[in-house]
């Protein structure tokens, strides 16, 4: 490729994004948690530090905080339900953020399947959330310890779907062709 030359990817985004993304929405989730000041310089801190370097894990971290964020006051069900969906935004933006650099510009449809088993997993994690907000709280430890289980069984049996297919389906190109394909060409017709 010469430097004249462009490669067209069609609508696209800055990789730049997908690093504010992370800030915007670690800061957005502890300050909808009601996080104290030291608590959201904290989560922003990290997060800024996951933008910046990503390979450190800061987005990760960040995550982490959030979810200490629930636990310390008592879970509720709207609460629960924001973390469980913004720890997985920072989660999937994070890897993101590993494999395409700051300067890049990544192809929405590359994003696609990305987007598409976020949001599988969001409606299997907050229906899971949902489901075990409804379990009573007196007396209901082990009808808690079987619903848990449940959504285990049902989160890696979702997994397993997801997964399930054989990855040379996703390059039908390399499917198609044969080993003969990569043999030497013979000389004079000769084999």
């Amino acid at each position: 490729m010469r430097r004249d030359e462009t490669l067209r990817i069609g609508l696209s985004a800055p990789g730049l994004l997908l690093r504010v993304l992370v800030v915007l929405v670690a800061v957005a989730a502890a300050t909808l948690l009601g996080a104290t000041p030291v608590w959201l310089a904290v989560v922003g801190v990290l997060a800024v530090f996951g933008a910046v370097t990503p390979v450190y894990a800061g987005a990760w971290m960040a995550a982490a905080v959030l979810v200490g964020l629930l636990i310390v006051p008592g879970p509720d069900g709207g609460r629960a339900a924001l973390v469980v969906a913004a720890v997985h935004a920072l989660h999937v933006l994070g890897a993101l953020s590993l494999v395409v650099p700051a300067t890049a510009r990544v192809s929405l449809r590359a994003l696609r399947p990305t987007a598409v088993r976020f949001a599988w997993m969001q409606a299997v994690g907050q229906v899971v959330v949902l489901a075990i907000g409804a379990i009573p709280s007196r007396g209901s430890f082990p009808l808690a310890v079987i619903a848990g289980a449940a959504a285990v069984f049902a989160l890696t049996l979702g997994a397993r779907l997801m997964l399930g297919p054989s990855r040379l389906a996703a390059f039908p190109r390399a499917a198609r062709r044969s080993p003969s394909a990569d043999a030497e060409p013979s000389v004079g017709g000769r084999s």
